[in-house]
C-alpha cells in the first residue's frame, strides 16, 4: 500500500509539473502575441504620424472662445439660473450674476506634494481656482431687485442663462425673454 501511495504521489507530482510547464508556455505564448500587437500597433502610428501628420494651426478658434468664456466669467455678468431636480423636472430659477460655481471647487490646491519623487500637482485656472472634478452640485448665485447676492447650493442639474427667461413650471419649460448680457466675438 505505502508504495502504491508513492507511485500515486510521484504521478501526481509529475502531472502538476507538466500543467504548470504548459501554462507557462502559454503564457509566454500570449505575452509574445501581446509583443507582436504593440509592434504593429506603433507600426501603424509611425505610418499614420508620416502621412498624416497631427496640423499645426497659427490660430485656434476654440482657444479664443475660451479665453473669451475666462474673461466673460470674471465680469460680473447678468445672468438667470434654472435648475432641475429628478425626471427633468424645474425645481427652481431665479436671476443670477456669474455662471454658477461647481461646489467643490477650491481656493487652494487640494492636492499635497508627497515627497521628493516629483509628484505631479495641480496648477490653478486662470481664475485663481481650481476647477472641480468631480460634483454635480453648484452654487447658484441669486440676486435680487436691489443688487444683493443670495448663494442658492444646488444639487440638480442647473442651466445657466445669459439672458433673462420666463420659466413655466407647469409646462417645464424655459423661454427667453431678453437680450444676451454677453456677446463672443469669433475674430482674430
Amino acid at each position: 500500500m505505502q508504495k502504491h501511495y508513492k507511485k500515486v504521489r510521484a504521478l501526481c507530482f509529475i502531472m502538476f509539473g507538466f500543467i504548470i510547464t504548459m501554462m507557462c508556455m502559454g503564457t509566454n505564448a500570449c505575452f509574445d502575441q501581446e509583443d507582436k500587437d504593440r509592434q504593429t500597433v506603433r507600426s501603424q502610428q509611425s505610418q499614420y504620424g508620416a502621412r498624416q501628420p497631427v496640423p499645426i494651426f497659427d490660430w485656434s478658434l476654440e482657444r479664443h472662445l475660451v479665453i473669451q468664456l475666462y474673461t466673460m466669467r470674471n465680469k460680473k455678468v447678468a445672468t438667470h439660473a434654472v435648475w432641475r431636480g429628478d425626471m427633468s423636472v424645474i425645481e427652481g430659477d431665479c436671476p443670477s450674476i456669474g455662471f454658477g460655481i461647481p461646489y467643490d471647487v477650491s481656493l487652494t490646491n487640494p492636492l499635497q506634494h508627497v515627497g521628493a519623487n516629483g509628484a505631479v500637482i495641480e496648477q490653478a485656472e486662470p481664475n485663481g481656482l481650481f476647477a472641480s472634478k468631480s460634483t454635480s452640485a453648484t452654487w447658484v448665485m441669486c440676486t435680487d431687485a436691489a443688487g444683493g447676492i443670495s448663494p442658492i447650493y444646488v444639487e440638480g442639474k442647473v442651466t445657466v442663462y445669459p439672458y433673462p427667461v420666463r420659466v413655466d413650471y407647469e409646462k417645464n419649460r424655459v423661454f427667453k425673454s431678453g437680450d444676451s448680457s454677453v456677446t463672443l466675438n469669433t475674430k482674430q
